[in-house]
C-alpha cells in the first residue's frame, strides 16, 4: 500500500470536487464527487448518494481512481475498493455526510462509502514530472 503526501491528503478535503473513475467490461466511467475525504494518508473515503454506473462498475472491478487539483496542479490516486453500507463505520460517514449536506439545503444521504485504498499516486501538475508516479 502506497502513502499520500500530505499535500496530497490537503488538497482532497479541501477541493470542492474530484473526479472519480471506474472501469468494467472495457467501459470507462467518470463521475464528480464532491463528498471525499482522505481518512489517513492510506485511504480515501468517497460517498455514495446516487451512483449507479459507478457502482456496478465497482461490482464487477473493485478498482478505481481519484483526480483532484487546483489551479497550480494536482494529484492522481489509484487503488482497490471497499465499498460499505453498514456497519459503524459507514454510520459514521453516513452522519457526517447528511449534517454537511443538510446544512447546504440538500436532503441527500450516504447510501453508501467507498473506501479507497491507495496504492499509487501520480502527479497531474503540469510541466516536466506530469503524469510521474510519486508514491
Amino acid at each position: 500500500m502506497a502513502q499520500m503526501p500530505q499535500e496530497c491528503v490537503d488538497m482532497i478535503n479541501n477541493a470542492y470536487a474530484a473526479a472519480f473513475s471506474t472501469c468494467a467490461n472495457g467501459v470507462p466511467n467518470v463521475v464528480p464527487v464532491s463528498m471525499k475525504q482522505a481518512m489517513d494518508p492510506e485511504t480515501v473515503m468517497v460517498s455514495d448518494q446516487y451512483m449507479n454506473k459507478t457502482l456496478a462498475n465497482l461490482k464487477e472491478n473493485p478498482r478505481a481512481a481519484l483526480s483532484v487539483w487546483d489551479n497550480e496542479g494536482g494529484f492522481q490516486v489509484k487503488g482497490t475498493i471497499t465499498y460499505e453500507n453498514e456497519g459503524p463505520r459507514y454510520e459514521q460517514v453516513a452522519t457526517q455526510v447528511k449534517e454537511i449536506l443538510s446544512s447546504m439545503g440538500y436532503d441527500f444521504t450516504s447510501k453508501g462509502v467507498c473506501f479507497l485504498h491507495v496504492e499509487e499516486v501520480y502527479s497531474v501538475t503540469p510541466g516536466a514530472h506530469a503524469g510521474e508516479r510519486i508514491a
